[in-house]
């Protein structure tokens, strides 16, 4: 199987309408410090529930090289993130100190999409012993949340440039890159190259991102209101 074969839904995700859903909700968080720091907070969460996962699932038995490069690539991430968040926070006085969901942005809508694409990938994968079951819904999960990642990145670092942004991610999309050869290899090995349950987990994917970006529009919305109630009434014009 082609090493590159999950590029085209890549390339779907970035022709899909909720691509520029993203790109107009991101030109409504960049120029805003405070905002900007709770959705880098969330992308970080979301940055290290993968990492708690892939702890949680990898079999000691089945885990190589490539494996333990992953756990540390997507602890790294979490890690940039963070510290990015924190930096902007610092900048505008907004608390990012920890993932909770007051401190980020749809942080909690965030998490549930990532563990409702799991359980779609679990249930996928039912008829599968335990040990099998496991790798196999690792790789499930991760294909999916490896393309998105390859359609999400790319587009956040374009927004990042046109707003002068101090930080890239530029080095996480490349990680990523890497990342779907990686899982497109493997699920040739693990699933066969009928890729057993891809392509059901991948339309829930879709479904679950939308879900995601709609609660995150809804937290810009509500913050957008708390600001409009607490700032300084304009005095009356006088002549």
């Amino acid at each position: 199987m082609d090493a590159l074969s999950l590029k085209p839904y890549v390339d779907a995700r970035a022709r899909h309408p909720d691509a520029r859903r993203l790109e107009a909700m991101l030109d409504r968080i960049i120029p805003r410090p405070g905002l900007h720091a709770r959705f880098v907070n969330t992308l970080a969460r979301l940055e290290y529930v993968g990492v708690r996962k892939m702890l949680k699932s990898r079999r000691a038995e089945r885990l190589d090289l490539d494996g333990l490069q992953h756990l540390l690539d997507e602890a790294v991430h979490a890690l940039r993130l963070k510290k990015a968040a924190v930096a902007l926070g610092a900048a505008s006085a907004a608390g990012v100190t920890t993932f909770a969901d007051a401190e980020t942005l749809a942080g909690d809508a965030g998490e549930a999409y990532f563990q409702a694409l799991d359980r779609r990938a679990e249930s996928a994968l039912a008829a599968l012993d335990g040990a099998e079951r496991a790798e196999a819904n690792y790789l499930l999960t991760s294909a999916a949340i490896e393309v998105r990642a390859q359609a999400f990145y790319p587009i956040y670092e374009q927004r990042l440039r046109a707003h002068g942004a101090p930080f890239s991610v530029s080095a996480i999309t490349k990680d990523e890159d890497r990342h779907l050869e990686e899982m497109s290899q493997r699920l040739h090995v693990v699933l066969g190259p009928e890729r057993r349950g891809l392509q059901a987990v991948l339309a829930e994917e879709e479904v679950l991102y939308g879900r995601f970006l709609t609660a995150a529009e809804i937290a810009i919305g509500a913050a957008s209101a708390r600001a409009d109630s607490t700032a300084p009434a304009t005095a009356p014009a006088t002549t």
